[in-house]
């Protein structure tokens, strides 16, 4: 295999998603320190990896925004070419992102057999539904050079990141706090999966003394944020803050408690134990790939359509939120 001098990855997706390219990245970084190593992402992806020490550049390609239609995707194009890759990566299975590594001009262009294909790509590894997706991740990269078995997940905060949540909580009477930052969002609860009341309740069992803040953003986590308070009094509402001043916060927090989504992997790269919530039939499908890459951050299931009296049957069987 030729040593690469350019690295480019394809990394464009969730929060989720981005943060399990990570492990990869510091892998491609060890083992290669001398290439230069840029990273396709969208909006989310560019403030989760911005001050991220193993990326030289990130390239947003915003194809819902600035980069929609022809001209936006021709204009990706040509930063994607003036990278100069010796190599693509691509972590996303995606035609789109194969046609763009092969655009690139990636003479070694890296990535997933999916449903039997690999469109453009040529150093190909199987896509399976039993590997966590971090460690298929490693396991791509190590095709070209790059082993490792570190799947831990990191975030890269600022002392200006930290500065902003500290004055947050100073607006909010939290200076000297400790809190549990909560999340009800997600596709999870997106299907009324578990009822606002009986998270409430969740909440109040296990969080002892601690505040609650909830995180979340959008019109529809705002106001189910805003639901939850009314049945928590006290409580704090941090919804729809800058995305690395939620992040920031969750450092700060002493544990979280949500769903399977973005912010759950969020608080496993902040190391912040905690329960994160799967329905019982995405939890057989997903918990293998999905669950969040911190042991303290405990994952439970649940099933659907549970009266109130299950639920709460339920909730005096779970464990605590900090072990």
């Amino acid at each position: 295999m030729i040593e690469p001098t350019a690295l480019l990855i394809f990394r464009n997706g969730s929060i989720g998603n981005t943060l399990m390219a990570v492990p990869a990245l510091r892998a491609l970084r060890a083992a290669f320190p001398k290439s230069r190593i840029s990273v396709v992402v969208d909006p989310i992806g560019e403030e989760l990896l911005k001050h991220c020490q193993y990326v030289d550049d990130l390239i947003v390609y915003d194809k819902h925004g600035r980069n929609n239609g022809l001209v936006g995707a021709i204009r990706v194009v040509r930063k994607l070419r003036a990278a100069r890759p010796s190599h693509a990566i691509l972590f996303k299975r995606f035609f789109r992102n194969g046609l763009l590594a092969f655009l690139s001009g990636a003479k070694v262009r890296a990535g997933f057999i999916s449903d039997g294909t690999a469109p453009f790509l040529n150093v190909t590894t199987p896509y399976d539904l039993v590997t966590h997706i971090a460690q298929l991740n490693l396991r791509l990269v190590a095709l070209l050079g790059a082993k490792s078995n570190d799947d831990r997940l990191e975030v890269f905060l600022t002392d200006e990141d930290r500065s902003a949540a500290r004055a947050w909580r100073d607006e909010n009477g939290l200076s000297k706090s400790q809190y549990v930052c909560a999340h009800y969002g997600g596709v999870s609860v997106g299907s009324k999966f578990m009822p606002i009341e009986i998270f409430a309740e969740l909440l109040e069992a296990k969080r002892f003394t601690l505040q609650v803040v909830f995180i979340g953003s959008g019109t529809d986590e705002r106001d189910a944020a805003a639901s939850l308070q009314r049945l928590l009094p006290g409580s704090k509402l941090a919804v729809n803050l800058p995305l690395r001043t939620t992040i920031a916060l969750l450092e700060q927090s002493v544990a979280f408690a949500g769903f399977n989504s973005g912010p759950a992997h969020l608080a496993a790269a902040c190391r912040r134990p905690g329960l994160v919530i799967f329905p019982d039939d995405v939890y057989r499908k997903d918990s293998v790939r999905w669950r969040p890459l911190f042991e303290d951050l405990r994952v439970l299931s649940a099933q659907r359509d549970l009266s109130l009296a299950q639920w709460r049957e339920w909730i005096d069987h779970s464990p605590p939120l900090i072990p």
